[in-house]
Formats: structure tokens, sequence, C-alpha cells
């Protein structure tokens, strides 16, 4: 199974992201920073603990620019 992650929008306070399961887009979700992060980082986990039966990818930016040059 290939999961994709791509983060679409972060202000601070929430980032939109839509999740792609198998090259389909699933939809987009919204939910606080620290929240998204969490979830990135579960299905990030997930994927690496199932050793290589799924594949992950996450792109775009999961934090406003100005946290990234931080």
């Amino acid at each position: 199974m290939k999961i994709h992650l791509r983060a679409d929008s972060a202000d601070g306070t929430h980032t939109k992201f839509t999740v792609f399961m198998n090259g389909a887009n699933c939809g987009q979700l919204c939910m606080r920073e620290d929240e998204a992060l969490f979830f990135y980082h579960v299905i990030e986990l997930s994927a690496w603990l199932l050793k290589g039966e799924d594949e992950f990818l996450g792109s775009g930016n999961w934090q406003p620019k100005e946290k990234c040059d931080e």
C-alpha cells in the first residue's frame, strides 16, 4: 500500500493536508498543527513497523515557513 500525506497549507494554528492511498485522493483533512504532526508521525511509524509492506511519502511544509526557518 502506498500512503502519501501532502501538506497543503500551515498557518501556525491549523494544517490542511491531503491523503492519498495508492495514488487515489482520499480527501483533505484539517487539524491543529500539533495534531497534524502527530498524525503524520503515527502513519510514518506504522509504515516503518510493517517493515516495507507499506510505502510512505510525506511532502509539503507541515509547519509555517517562519517555524521552518528557525
